[in-house]
Parts: C-alpha cells; sequence; structure tokens
C-alpha cells in the first residue's frame, strides 16, 4: 500500500467523527470526565451544536467542587493521593467525576474561574488550572520575615512561636488577568494574620494588624486596589498595596441586628456595578462541626446552621449601608471559599438555578444553602433547601464553587 494510500485511508478513517450524530455525541458526553466534558465542545463547531443538546459543564456556568465520588460505598475519604474530584452542574444537577495530575497530594483552598489555589502539608502553595494543567507556583511563606513552617504535619505557619492555622487564600485576578494573578492568604489565629503576592513578586507582604485590637479575621477579598478584610463583628479593615507597614483604615460594617445566642458568619462580595457588599450568615453553630474539623482546612463559619443570610452593600460617598433584597430577577450570587461571582439566570430553566438567591457552599450538615432574599424578615427561614450530591461523606476537602471558563464554543 502506497504512502498516499495509507493518508487517504487514515483521513477517511477519521472524518465521521466529525459528523457524529447529535444522539451519539450525547452518548459520548455521558461517558467523559469533568475535564473532557468541559473541553468537548471547543473540539469543532459541529460536536459544539451537538453537544448544547446533552446535558454537560456550560463554559461559565456555576458548578460545586467536590471530592471524588465514592466508588466503594464506604463514604470515606482517607487521602487526596490519587487527585481525583467531582463537579457538579448545579443548572442541570448532574455530576462529573474527574482527575488532574496537579491535585494529587494536594488540597484546595481558594479559586477563581476555572483556576484553583492548592496546597499541601508543609504549605507550598501553587495556581492549578485543572483544563488546561497549568501550575504556577507561588512563593513560600518563609519569605516573610519571622514565619516559619513546622516540622510537623499540619496546614499552618508558626510566627514567633504562635501557631496560625491557614483558613484560605482568595485568589482575586487569575493567571489570565491583563495583570496577571494576585492573591491574598488568610490565616487564623488570636491574631489573625494576612498576606498578599502578585505576579512578578517573588515573596509575600505582611499586612499590620490594627493597633490594640486582635483580630478574628473571617473573610478578604482586594476591591479598588485595597485589601478588604471583614471580622466576626462585620466591621471592615482596608489596607493599601503599596509595600508600607501602615496600619489599616476602619470601614464600620452593615448593622445586622440577631437573636441573642446567634453566631454570624461575613463573606466580602461586590456588584456587578462596583460596589463592595457584604454578605452575612448568621444563626447556630450545628452538629457537624467535630466531624469536620479533620478537613484539611476547616473555617469555624463554616460549622453554623444559617436559617437567614441578608446581603449589604455600601454607597462608598455617603459611608452608608443599603439592605438588598433582589439581585434584577436574573442573577444569583455564589459565595464560600471561592471568589464570589453572580451568576446569570433564566427563570423557570432550572429548579436549582433560582434569581434572587445567593448560593452558599459547605454549610453544617449539607453541601450547600440556597437563600432568597425576596423572602421577608417575618419568615422564620430565609433558607429555602439545600442541594446536596453524591459524594463523600467524611472528606477531607471543602466543597467550594467552581466556573469553568478556559473554554468557548467553537
Amino acid at each position: 500500500m502506497s504512502t498516499t494510500t495509507m493518508s487517504s485511508s487514515h483521513i477517511a478513517a477519521a472524518a465521521p467523527w466529525a459528523d457524529l450524530l447529535p444522539e451519539m455525541c450525547g452518548l459520548v458526553v455521558d461517558r467523559l470526565d469533568a475535564l473532557s466534558v468541559i473541553r468537548f465542545p471547543a473540539t469543532c463547531a459541529d460536536w459544539s451544536a451537538a453537544s448544547s443538546q446533552t446535558p454537560r459543564l456550560r463554559s461559565g456556568a456555576p458548578a460545586l467542587l467536590t471530592s471524588g465520588l465514592d466508588p466503594d460505598g464506604y463514604g470515606i475519604e482517607y487521602s487526596v493521593e490519587a487527585g481525583v474530584f467531582a463537579l457538579h452542574d448545579v443548572a442541570t444537577g448532574k455530576s462529573f467525576p474527574g482527575e488532574a495530575e496537579g491535585l494529587k497530594n494536594r488540597t484546595w483552598i481558594g479559586g477563581k474561574d476555572d483556576w484553583l489555589v492548592t496546597t499541601d502539608e508543609r504549605c507550598s502553595v501553587e495556581l492549578l488550572n485543572p483544563i488546561t494543567g497549568v501550575r504556577v507556583p507561588l512563593p513560600s511563606f518563609t519569605t516573610m520575615e519571622g514565619v516559619k513552617v513546622p516540622d510537623h504535619e499540619g496546614l499552618c505557619v508558626a510566627v514567633e512561636n504562635r501557631s496560625h492555622t491557614f483558613q484560605q487564600v482568595a485568589l482575586c485576578q487569575t493567571p489570565a488577568h491583563p495583570g496577571g494573578y494576585l492573591a491574598v492568604a488568610l490565616f487564623s489565629s488570636v491574631d489573625g494574620l494576612l498576606a498578599f503576592t502578585a505576579a512578578g513578586d517573588k515573596c509575600w507582604t505582611p499586612l499590620k494588624n490594627p493597633a490594640g485590637y486582635h483580630p478574628q479575621y473571617t473573610d478578604v477579598t482586594v476591591h479598588k486596589g485595597k485589601v478588604l478584610a471583614v471580622v466576626e463583628s462585620g466591621d471592615i479593615y482596608s489596607w493599601a498595596m503599596d509595600g508600607t507597614a501602615a496600619e489599616p483604615t476602619l470601614v464600620p460594617g452593615p448593622e445586622v441586628h440577631v437573636d441573642p445566642g446567634f453566631k454570624k458568619g461575613f463573606y466580602l462580595a461586590e456588584s456587578t456595578g462596583g460596589r463592595l457588599q457584604v454578605v452575612c450568615l448568621y444563626g447556630q453553630h450545628g452538629g457537624h462541626k467535630d466531624k469536620r474539623m479533620w478537613r484539611m482546612v476547616f473555617k469555624d463559619q463554616w460549622s453554623v446552621w444559617p436559617p437567614r443570610v441578608s446581603l449589604h452593600e455600601l454607597d462608598a460617598v455617603a459611608g452608608t449601608w443599603r439592605r438588598v433584597r433582589d439581585l434584577g430577577g436574573d442573577r444569583a450570587l455564589f459565595v464560600g471559599a471561592n471568589y464570589p461571582f453572580y451568576a446569570t439566570v433564566v427563570p423557570g430553566e432550572s429548579k436549582d438555578l433560582q434569581p434572587d438567591c445567593i448560593y452558599v457552599s459547605d454549610l453544617d450538615g449539607s453541601d450547600t444553602g440556597i437563600f432568597d432574599l425576596k423572602l421577608r424578615d417575618d419568615y422564620e427561614y430565609f433558607f429555602v433547601r439545600e442541594l446536596s450530591y453524591p459524594v463523600l461523606w467524611g472528606c477531607l476537602q471543602m466543597p467550594m464553587w467552581y466556573r469553568p471558563t478556559a473554554h468557548s464554543k467553537a
């Protein structure tokens, strides 16, 4: 057989793949792992059109990232060696298993869009795009003066013999941003520890705590060029990122009146118009705290079972907060260990993806909770329902929102 004949034969054999019937594309998608499902529509225009008729992870759609599915039925995850995970499409309820080389022996501690922040037991932090496989190492925390990583296992650092436990890394810009990545690390202890790093930096820059105050930060972000961190009272502290050691500026938080004995937790967000927002969760401590403290990363406010959530927006000029009771009828807000984001919602398209709702990941006793902002204050609960997926109950990884955006339709 000539070379020409062989080439023609190969071409003829390969050509039908581009002409798969729509129902065959659906069968292929049903058997793909999470990452291949995301890449599938970018293969060619015909596959993109065909896959739009089948449930799959759409670019930009909100999904929940969890530990991998439990094939043996034991319901317990003892390690993260395999690098497996699962993505659950909120709109369709469909679950997709996956595996990423960059997640082997590592846990996620934050993320934005299709990028994750991961770490290992030695607090070695890097950015990972599980769809493309790209990994970007971040500087060591030992680049901060007086900071050491203890020899014993555990996600913590030591400063003057005081242990600071890893809480999260807020990824405020990804490597895909024109200016490169920007990340803020949050550690928890009697004295809060915050530090930031950006593309091109060779170290982490620590932020000075308020004088005479021992903060317990619950969330952190970057807003209009400044690092903002919210404390347990709801007040917010603001730092300039100019390399100085100046103390932060206090931004009084919104007044949130709760029942005596209720615990409050806060997340920071930004409106689509660029205004600072605060999400307040309030409720009682749940019964799953002790069962979840064995996770590689554990945050105390994730153990709260909050019957209510309220959203507040700051008018920076007037210095006043207003209560937000709807999101325009076509959006939903997703908060948790991820960088917060808004998702467009088509009313009536999905029972699980609803407009004017806040979706909070990793609540007490459930994977996620949905809270309807439109409900009146005289309702006993703003909590609508929970979303639970077939994942491991005794898992080392925390559920976190994920938004795949690395591909576009061909």
